[in-house]
């Protein structure tokens, strides 16, 4: 029985000393990351995967929180300036997406030109990647010819068929994007990416008020 009960116990230490140490290295990862405090900036908040209202039809995150790295929250910073100087919105849909749930989306897309393969994992996944687009001072989204998470042709930046207001849109989405220091995804209209710096991947999930 003693033999049987130290077993227990030294299983449970391990248990907990495992926990201990993945909570650590979550917490460490955390701390290399910003929120960024979108009413604060005037960015309107239409994180996707805090909702059910997604090609999941599956609320994936706790709430609608963007984090990313400091210095692409600068760069973001920046593109908000750029676009509130032509008197328009940026609106973001998706900031840091932790890596566990990399393996979920991938599923059930399964084609690398929309979502990221899980061993390499998506810039989203480190923080450095955005989902955005446009609205006007009102809030009104601008016309970009298809839809977010549209996993078709019609979202690829050179589609055809788009109408010109909407090339003009993307257009314009682009060279403010490009301009604050991301690079366009061409399979993607909303996606850009962080250029300036690499980073790894993360898998914190945040905590909510």
């Amino acid at each position: 029985m003693k033999t049987t009960l130290n077993y227990i116990f030294a299983l449970i230490t391990c248990c907990v000393s495992a926990f201990a140490a993945a909570q650590d290295t979550i917490n460490r990862e955390q701390e290399g990351f910003i929120r960024v405090n979108l009413k604060a900036e005037g960015i309107q908040n239409r994180m996707a995967y805090a909702d059910t209202a997604n090609f999941m039809h599956q609320k994936l995150y706790p709430c609608a929180e963007c984090y990313l790295r400091p210095e692409v929250a600068a760069a973001l910073k920046k593109a908000n300036l750029l676009a509130k100087e032509k008197n328009l919105r940026l609106v973001i849909y998706d900031c840091y997406r932790p890596y566990p749930l990399q393996f979920k989306m991938f599923e059930i897309v399964n084609d690398p030109r929309y979502v990221a393969k899980p061993g390499k994992g998506s810039n989203h996944n480190r923080g450095a990647a955005v989902d955005i687009s446009l609205a006007d001072a009102e809030g009104n989204l601008l016309d970009m010819g298809s839809g977010f998470d549209e996993f078709t042709e019609r979202s690829h930046y050179v589609a055809d068929g788009i109408p010109k207001e909407a090339r003009k849109n993307r257009r314009l989405l682009r060279r403010i994007m490009q301009k604050a220091g991301f690079s366009p995804y061409p399979h993607e209209w909303w996606h850009f990416d962080y250029i300036d710096k690499k980073y790894e991947t993360a898998r914190f999930i945040w905590d909510c008020d």
